[in-house]
């Protein structure tokens, strides 16, 4: 019996080789390769993924987006004339300080007011100040709204389908209809060409299909800043004159000499030059509308007071790096206004004269 008992344990440890055995020989027989096979790591991609993540990276975003409820808006200590927005999460906590500029475009300015729930989408290429919580200056307000998405990019014509518009960010097709509302900023509508525009886009609705298809309700052309011609890096254009006091300078508009409020520098060193009399005497017609502050040139041409945004034709918005100015009951604008703006050949400033003309290009 005692003999018995001491083969049982003998008899496992055989049993437990033999069955290590077979594994290892299944294990063996399994990495057996036919020829011309190659052996794969465990850690080698599943067959369809290259593997290269680092070669496929999404494409850089060029805005970001922060949702929040208003906690607070207090005057700015370093932009004059802007808001800063304090927005915060569920819990109460401050989430982001964003800088609402005259230049920031609101979807609904009513809702910018503690309590309102917004989304504020700003440019995510600028260097960010490493500071929590995070602060930035926003492009686009809008209030946060569960049946609506906005989405800001620049969008251009998609290559592989012959309808609509895809995001730079490839997270979203528009195909507009005649219902979508398109406007600017000032809600002018607009009827120009929306490939190459940074675009706000508002919608309800979007296919499962990747990237997601859209009709949008409504597209906002947002202004950008004027870019220089092909060919000319941005260092080669010409700088504004930053010390040169302009006030004893005639004006002098296609040749002639005219009667007009003195021109004057800022403390950019932009020469500012009064409108109306420019602009009456290349025999246009200027209509101001003391409600909003505008002012409209023919029926092209707008802008608005306090705000760095030009409208010419149908061309997306313009921005000068100057804004519009109202001195002593006169609309004052940056001389380019008249070359960036209107397309004429000159508007410089030169030996006591301002000139003003469509002649021959000077520089």
């Amino acid at each position: 019996m005692k003999n018995r008992a001491k083969k049982i344990p003998a008899l496992l440890s055989a049993a437990t080789l033999s069955v290590a055995a077979l594994m290892t020989l299944a294990t063996s027989s399994a990495f057996a390769l036919s020829p011309g096979s190659t052996a794969v790591p465990i850690s080698a991609p599943l067959p369809g993924n290259s593997g290269n993540n680092q070669d496929q990276q999404q494409p850089m975003l060029n805005y970001n987006s922060v949702t929040g409820a208003v906690k607070e808006i207090n005057d700015s200590q370093v932009l004059k004339g802007a808001k800063v927005v304090s927005l915060q999460d569920d819990a109460g906590e401050i989430i982001a300080n964003v800088t609402v500029t005259s230049n920031t475009y609101v979807a609904s300015p009513d809702q910018l007011k503690v309590g309102a729930k917004l989304t504020a989408f700003y440019d995510a290429k600028k260097p960010m100040i490493a500071i929590y919580p995070p602060q930035f200056e926003a492009v686009v307000v809008v209030p946060a709204e569960e049946a609506v998405t906005w989405k800001v990019d620049r969008f251009t014509v998609d290559p592989d389908r012959k309808l609509g518009l895809v995001s730079d960010d490839k997270s979203l097709i528009i195909i507009p209809s005649d219902q979508t509302k398109i406007v600017l900023e000032d809600g002018t509508p607009f009827a120009g060409s929306l490939e190459g525009r940074t675009l706000a886009v508002k919608y309800s609705i979007a296919t499962f299909s990747i990237p997601p298809q859209t009709t949008p309700e409504a597209i906002v052309v947002l202004s950008e800043p004027v870019q220089p011609p092909v060919g000319v890096s941005p260092e080669e254009q010409p700088k504004p004159v930053s010390s040169v006091d302009v006030a004893g300078h005639s004006i002098v508009v296609e040749g002639k000499t005219i009667k007009a409020p003195a021109a004057y520098t800022d403390k950019k060193g932009t020469v500012m030059v009064p409108l109306r009399a420019i602009v009456e005497a290349l025999s246009q017609k200027l209509t101001w509308e003391a409600a909003t502050k505008s002012t409209r040139i023919g029926i092209s041409t707008s802008l608005q007071i306090g705000k760095d945004y030009y409208v010419y034709n149908k061309m997306a918005p313009i921005k000068l790096g100057t804004a519009p100015t109202l001195v002593e009951g006169s609309t004052y604008v940056p001389l380019s206004f008249f070359t960036d703006v209107l397309r004429m050949n000159n508007a410089y400033a030169f030996e006591g004269q301002i000139v003003i003309d469509n002649g021959e290009k000077m520089g």
